[in-house]
């Protein structure tokens, strides 16, 4: 999905390149920008390479004082000595969606994915207030990222936390936020993986969808509008990888929200400023047959 800007707003372009599935780690760089008509934005200018290979340069106001689609990086980057390139595409648009829905959501539509989530018991071997230990684990490093962990029993009983890593080389989960109670070695606990992949997946994919309607440089959405889709079409993709046979249950639950996605897709409301006047006219609105009403009880 192309990195999108809000209009006359500063941020950051990045750029990651990998190689045989590893990321990259040039030794220097450089970034020319192009408008979409092709004029020079920005001359050849240093860029920053980060430890982990992930080069970015601020963008100012002044880069993105003109929403419109296309507009074009062209990355140098030197490794071994070589210089190489890579193009990258950009937009500058009136509004910027984020991911507006959590696991909790997906489990208040359709409980029985609780169930289906990868979980995993546990005897903590040490704790901390911002972490809790279990040298046993052998999942790669940030396998439970994203997901939840419980202690069920023993000290701390009762406390939830959402996972922000996992090392697996050390059997470190750390948690946000910080526990009250610091667990131990009497901490029995439960970690439950998130289906943050998927629902991330599927925002990209209801983005690509929103981008392919057309003028999405001129798109006033905010975020809430698009979370009941989102949750339709993350089930729709859960249902799919939980699957065994073609007409088992998570195959029909897959056909079930796939319709119940598109039903909610194709009744949004999508308004566009295009003259950039603050105003919708009629003109510039998108009604659908039906109004959705989408948000968080």
């Amino acid at each position: 999905m192309k990195q999108e800007f809000l209009k006359g707003v500063a941020g950051t372009i990045r750029l990651t390149i990998y190689s045989d599935n590893i990321a990259v780690v040039p030794a220097s760089g450089t970034i020319t920008l192009y408008t979409p008509s092709g004029g020079v934005l920005q001359a050849s200018t240093a860029v920053t390479v980060g430890a982990s290979g992930e080069m970015t340069y601020a963008l100012t106001a002044t880069h993105t004082a003109t929403k419109d689609l296309n507009y074009k990086a062209i990355w140098a980057y030197v490794v071994s000595g070589v210089t190489y390139y890579q193009t990258q595409l950009f937009d500058i648009v009136l509004s910027i969606l984020a991911i507006p829905i959590t696991d909790d959501d997906l489990f208040n539509e359709l409980d029985s994915l609780r169930k289906a989530a990868n979980q995993s018991k546990g005897t903590a071997t040490a704790g901390a207030v911002g972490s809790i230990t279990d040298t046993r684990r052998q999942e790669a490093d940030n396998y439970w990222k994203g997901g939840t962990v419980e202690i069920v029993s023993g000290t701390g009983v009762n406390q939830k936390r959402s996972i922000s890593a996992f090392t697996q080389s050390t059997g470190v989960f750390v948690i946000t936020p910080n526990w009250g109670t610091t667990p131990d070695t009497t901490s029995i606990y439960v970690a439950i993986k998130s289906f943050t992949n998927k629902i991330q997946a599927s925002f990209e994919k209801l983005s690509t969808m929103l981008y392919d309607k057309g003028k999405r440089d001129s798109l006033i959405m905010e975020s809430s509008q698009i979370s009941v889709p989102l949750v339709y079409l993350s089930i729709h993709m859960i249902a799919l990888d939980l699957m065994d046979e073609s007409d088992d249950k998570w195959a029909r639950l897959a056909t079930i929200y796939w319709d119940k996605f598109q039903q909610s897709f194709n009744n949004m409301k999508l308004d566009y400023d295009e003259d950039e006047s603050g105003t919708v006219t009629e003109d510039e609105e998108q009604q659908s047959q039906t109004s959705l009403r989408v948000g968080r009880a």
